[in-house]
């Protein structure tokens, strides 16, 4: 069977293949990257040359304490401070002219004898900066032909541990290629760190006015501190810097300020709830650090000397920041800052590791490694955290601007169905109509819970264009003429007009205020749209907008009943409505999931019973209907608008309709007599937060602010007893 694609779907095909041919070529490009990094064989290639070295480890003679031993290298002797080991050997025969010799210091003195001679030094005498416990460094010896076969004694001094490093001897400059090739990728591990932590203090400057950055700025100071601590005792610090002995200050320093760092950016994450303790470890540190400037320039004590206490305050701040972590998660406050907490973990946990390979390893080399791995894994961490905080602060935002703009919108819709007698309450309700029907179709329209609550919104405001048609028309208790229905129809224009210059705030508003008249089948207003090309929320609001008017009494006709209602909709479904909208809307109103927000075409609250506003709204509908004379109905309208504010802050009134009874044997007279008495009487009664209008020529429209029932007939009884022929319903 032959399947014909529509244009959309080839396109979509064609680009999923680009795709598909783009990332394959990315796979080929990094596998053949791969295969040149790792391939031996180097047939055809053009020549780099040697940097061969070769070891010289075999045949030493260890001689220590008048004890001499034959031992191969790297070896461990046990010794003491100030011990001296000596070890022997005979150069290779193949040591040629411009060849080096290399061995690696252990905090150690070492001065090298070749044919007892002096021709390497490196110790606490050989320059006046060193301190006792210089640092570790690559001693090269340079070499001759005439070196060949001779015999080569080293002196080394302890200072720290009784290690002899390997020893290895080549061409030149040679001897430092496998000291590059190991210790680089420390050396760009630190590069990253300082970089990232440099950027990362850079942009938490940068935002610090708009987001909470302060702890991630503090992190890459921390990160930077780590970083120039690795670099320092990088094993390629003598090529890094000019004088690497210095690094016995900066070294220690970088060290001990690891711990106070730690617990600057800790005690931002935490938002300063221990503050007080983690300023007394800072305030420790800093003493510690002062102390030991003044121990080493007095000669006391040098910083190696005292790293024991650096370690010690160490742990010491990371068995705090463990107890406060402890302490949050106790009482549910790390919940703020998770991803930070997850990130602490991990970073002490390397830092341990850290601290453990430092007093476990016989032959340090590399420092750093775990310590920073732990850094920028709270790095990604912090910064994980910091997007959540981000978006939240933003979410947040959004949920305010939203609820102002619901409240406003609420207002809006409140103030619209004021100023029409015949429809109060309508948009409120369209609104959870729109709502109701939304949630249905959510999983098929994939709606997400803003969007639903943006349709409620748009419901609210769909006639907010009534405001620019006249009271006469709006108003009307009659039919409208062709001229007058022809204004009315304007509304969904002026509404439009009016959203449109105070920009669509909520997505789609502007098509629901304009389209929400148009008919599935185009004959509808104003633009005669049909089908789908009417816009979702249109049809959603024709459907809600529909359904409102039918359960709710109007000028013409009493509201239908339930039955009434869902033939009506499968009557019009397909030319009124959206057929597939309408079926949804039917499965709703048969399930029970949906009913009118009205008794006996009145709006309801949320407890099923008839508000006050909607009673008084009723009363003022029937009664304009029936032709009776209302002195002032905007100022009833305007007063069942109060009323309706007050019951959605859960503040109630009472309408109570007090007057002159209907007796037919008083003439005008007296009834205007007994009137202004019982006006009078009403006035004298109520407060400041009461309202008392006068309806008609008998009565008055009183609402009783936040009374009991046992206060409203208390009321009542008390004007009966002023006035006995008074009228109170």
């Amino acid at each position: 069977m032959r399947v014909n694609m529509s244009k959309s779907q080839s396109e979509d095909l064609l680009t999923a293949w680009v795709k598909v041919g783009l990332i394959l070529m990315l796979v080929i490009t990094i596998l053949m990257m791969f295969i040149a990094t790792v391939d031996s064989n180097t047939k055809g290639e053009a020549s780099v040359g040697s940097f061969g070295t070769k070891d010289f480890n075999e045949g030493w003679l260890l001689t220590q304490n008048d004890i001499t031993s034959t031992v191969s290298l790297p070896a461990y002797v046990d010794s003491s401070l100030g011990d001296e080991i000596i070890i022997n050997n005979t150069l290779p025969s193949n040591i040629s002219n411009g060849m080096s010799l290399m061995v690696r210091t252990s905090m150690q003195d070492v001065v090298i004898y070749i044919d007892g001679r002096l021709r390497e030094e490196y110790s606490s005498n050989s320059t006046f900066d060193m301190s006792q416990f210089l640092p570790s460094a690559y001693v090269v010896t340079e070499l001759n032909g005439t070196d060949a076969g001779k015999d080569i004694t080293i002196h080394i001094t302890v200072k720290n541990k009784g290690s002899i490093n390997a020893i290895s001897y080549g061409h030149g400059n040679n001897v430092w290629f496998p000291v590059i090739r190991n210790g680089l990728w420390v050396n760009i591990l630190a590069v990253i760190e300082l970089v990232s932590g440099a950027l990362a203090s850079l942009a938490a400057y940068a935002l610090r006015r708009k987001y909470r950055t302060q702890a991630t700025g503090y992190l890459g100071l921390l990160m930077m501190d780590v970083s120039l601590w690795m670099l320092s005792e990088s094993t390629l610090r003598q090529l890094i810097f000019t004088r690497p002995s210095m690094s016995q200050y900066f070294s220690y320093m970088t060290l001990e300020l690891l711990g106070a760092l730690a617990c600057i950016y800790f005690d931002a994450v935490q938002h300063r709830t221990y503050h007080k303790r983690y300023v007394i470890a800072e305030a420790v540190v800093l003493f510690q650090i002062l102390t030991n400037i003044i121990l080493h320039i007095t000669g006391t004590a040098e910083f190696y000397q005292t790293l024991a206490f650096t370690h010690v305050l160490e742990a010491a701040c990371a068995v705090l920041v463990i107890v406060n972590l402890v302490t949050d998660a106790k009482y549910g406050r790390i919940a703020s800052y998770r991803m930070n907490a997850i990130g602490a973990l991990v970073f002490v946990g390397f830092s341990v590791c850290e601290l453990i390979f430092f007093y476990a390893s016989k032959f340090r080399n590399h420092f750093g490694v775990f310590i920073c791995s732990g850094l920028l894994a709270l790095l990604i961490f912090t910064v994980i955290q910091m997007v959540m905080d981000v978006l939240a602060m933003f979410r947040e935002k959004d949920k305010i601007r939203m609820d102002m703009t619901g409240r406003t919108i609420e207002t809006i819709a409140g103030a619209i169905d004021a100023r029409d007698e015949y429809t109060g309450g309508h948009s409120e309700r369209v609104g959870l109509y729109a709502q109701a029907l939304a949630r249905q179709m959510a999983d098929e329209y994939a709606f997400s819970e803003e969007d639903i609550l943006r349709i409620h919104y748009i419901g609210l405001i769909h006639d907010m264009g009534k405001i620019g048609v006249a009271d006469s028309v709006l108003n009307k208790a009659g039919k409208l003429t062709d001229e007058e229905f022809s204004l009315m129809k304007k509304h969904s224009e002026i509404g439009y007009e009016i959203m449109s210059s105070l920009g669509e705030e909520i997505e789609g508003a502007l098509d629901g205020i304009r389209y929400h008249h148009e008919r599935f089948d185009g004959r509808g207003y104003p633009d005669g749209l049909s089908g789908e090309d009417i816009p979702l929320i249109a049809r959603i609001l024709c459907l809600a907008d529909s359904y409102d008017a039918m359960t709710s009494n109007r000028v013409y006709r009493k509201r239908l009943t339930r039955e009434e209602v869902i033939g009506e909709l499968r009557k019009c479904s397909g030319t009124q409505f959206d057929p597939k909208l309408a079926d949804i809307f039917i499965s709703l109103l048969e399930s029970g999931k949906i009913s009118e927000v009205t008794i006996d075409g009145l709006a309801a609250g949320s407890m099923g019973e008839a508000l006050e506003s909607a009673k008084l709204e009723g009363r003022l509908q029937n009664d304009l209907l029936a032709g009776e004379k209302i002195i002032h109905p905007s100022h009833v309208r305007m007063l069942c608008y109060m009323i309706k504010l007050m019951e959605k802050k859960d503040k109630q009134y009472t309408v109570m309709f007090i007057g002159v009874d209907d007796n037919p044997q008083k003439n005008e007279s007296e009834v205007a007599s007994a009137r202004r008495k019982i006006t009078s009487i009403v006035t004298e009664s109520i407060t400041e937060h009461d309202i008392n209008i006068r309806y008609n020529e008998r009565l008055n429209v009183v609402a009783l602010f936040d009374r009991t029932d046992e206060e409203v007939e208390t009321f009542a009884d008390m004007i009966r007893a002023r006035f006995p022929e008074s009228y109170i319903a």
